[in-house]
Parts: C-alpha cells; structure tokens; sequence
C-alpha cells in the first residue's frame, strides 16, 4: 500500500477525528481508510489512534507520528510548489499573529527586513496571548509557543525557549537566592495570568521532579510589566530566554536554579494547511527561519550558562 497515501489519510483522520469524515474528505470508502490506517500500524507495530464507537483520538506514538507525517508531506508539497513559485511574485496583505511580548520585542526587526525585501507585500500584525482560529479570522501565518502541537495546522518549529527562575542582584540581597524548588514557595514571585494563572510548576532533575505553588506578589497577562518589576527587585519572574537576554547582557537579572529544568517550549510557525501555500506565506515563513533557526537550538539563552536539559 502507498505509505504517502496512508500517511495522508492518518493526517486527515487525526484533524478530523473520525474515520468517516475523513473518508468524505479524501473522496475514499471507510473500509479504504480503515485499511490505510490498518497497514500504518502494522507497518510501524503501534498503535496510532484509539477508537470507540463514539470518538477517535490520536495516541501518543500517534502524536509524534503526526508531527512527522505533516513535516514529510510538507517537505512534498514544498518540493512541487517551490517550482510553482519561482515563476510567482509574492504580493498583498498578509496577516500575521504572534504572543504580546515576543511580538514587541523580536518581530519587529524581522518584519522591518521582510518588506524592504518584498516592496509588495502589505502586514497586518494582531499581537495577542490568546490562540486565534486561523481559519475563521483569516490570519495568514501566526506565530506560536507550545511544547507540542495537535497536528491542526501546518507547524514549522523555528526555534527552542528555555524557561528559568530570573532575579535581580537587589533582589538577592535583599532575600537570598532560592537553593532548591521548594523554596520558591517561600519567596515573592511574579506570575504570568493569561490565559491562565502560571503559578503551579514543575521542576525536574534526572528522574527527579518537584511540583511548586508560587506565592505570587503580582500577577499580570503583560510579561514586559513583570519583567521590569523583577528588574527593580519586586520579586522573582519565570520568564523565557527571548525575554531576558539583553537584560542578562546589561546585568539587570540573572537566572538560579539552573541545576534543575524546567518545560521547554519551541517556537513555531503556523499555518493552515492548504493544498498550496501562497507565496506571501512561503517568503515570510522563510524569513522567520533565516532570522531564527529551524527549531533545534535556543538563540537567545546566553552563552556560557549551563542549563539542566528537559527530559
């Protein structure tokens, strides 16, 4: 059986969730999906997607599984569609969505150089924390924070942010520095807000983990707000490494409990997927990639500090 083919027809029963639907999609029976699905697992010995009469959702080898396929079929598509391109000029409104603070901070630089280079292409930029249905408000590309996605879009993973415990000299004379996670909950700290409260995390050492509850001292959905209250010693901030690197530099804050890890979120690229990405898309994607990586390394975590590796 074409593995191509069954890796398509499991992408589509994965953003689906559903055999039928995905069959009414892809113009093939249900017994046809069934088989493709059937000759996936057998091929790869697991199971990729759990069934009952009532629903089907994707396991976690499924996951992992689904990520691969959309970057493969992606990897296809791109093939065929960069020939197509060639002879295309990107043009008109592209609109992008991204995170408040990554917004502010890092885009900019990288939208100034993508249309000074492409004199035909207008932005429309929304910088918001919460995730917009890019579908159904019509965002070209939007950019995004996530430890893993659910396979909805197309995702190019352009960077890793490591998350640390940051404070201020003043801050640590005035209160010590926090030797273990535990004593996180006995110290003041900033908390992220939106869109929920991040005030639980957990901690980890090897095979070791700490779950810690933060006493916060001020809670915000700005992160720019805590980091200048950290700055001036208001209290302790988990922030990620593009927020603190140039603080890092100047000496403002300085990152503790670097022996234990805390989640690694990657930064993506999101797109929906079509059968052909627009130009505008393609140039822009290209240009996040070029500015900051292919999602392998953290740009921004500063050179020199050791950093216990999430498992």
């Amino acid at each position: 059986m074409d593995t191509v083919q069954s890796m398509k027809v499991f992408v589509r029963v994965a953003q689906r969730s559903g055999f039928a639907a995905a069959a009414r999609d892809l113009r093939l029976s249900p017994a046809a999906v069934t088989k493709h699905i059937a000759a996936l697992e057998a091929r790869l010995s697991t199971r990729l997607l759990d069934r009952t009469t009532r629903q089907v959702s994707v396991t976690e080898a499924g996951r992992v599984y689904l990520e691969r396929c959309l970057e493969c079929l992606q990897a296809l598509e791109d093939a065929d569609g960069s020939v197509v391109a060639l002879a295309k000029e990107p043009r008109g409104l592209l609109k992008v969505t991204a995170p408040v603070d990554f917004g502010q901070s890092l885009l900019p630089a990288v939208l100034a150089a993508f249309m000074e280079a492409q004199p035909g292409i207008t932005v429309d930029l929304r910088l918001s924390n919460r995730s917009f249905d890019l579908v159904e408000e019509g965002i070209d590309v939007a950019v995004r924070f996530a430890r893993s996605l659910d396979g909805q879009y197309v995702a190019r993973p352009l960077a890793l942010s490591r998350l640390a415990v940051w404070g201020a000299p003043s801050y640590f004379r005035k209160y010590g520095r926090p030797r273990a996670p535990d004593d996180l909950a006995s110290h003041r700290n900033l908390v992220f807000a939106e869109p929920h409260c991040l005030d639980e995390w957990v901690f980890q050492r090897g095979s070791k983990k700490k779950q810690v509850k933060l006493n916060a001292v001020m809670t915000s959905n700005n992160g720019e707000a805590l980091r200048l209250a950290a700055h001036r010693g208001v209290g302790l901030g988990i922030f990620p490494s593009f927020m603190t690197q140039s603080d890092f530099k100047a000496g403002l804050i300085e990152p503790v409990l670097l022996d234990w890890s805390l989640p690694e979120f990657r930064v993506y690229a999101i797109y929906p997927h079509r059968r052909f990405v627009s130009p505008k898309v393609r140039v822009f994607v290209d240009s996040l990639r070029a500015a900051y990586g292919d999602g392998t390394r953290d740009p921004w975590w500063p050179k020199g500090v050791g950093y216990a590796m999430s498992s």
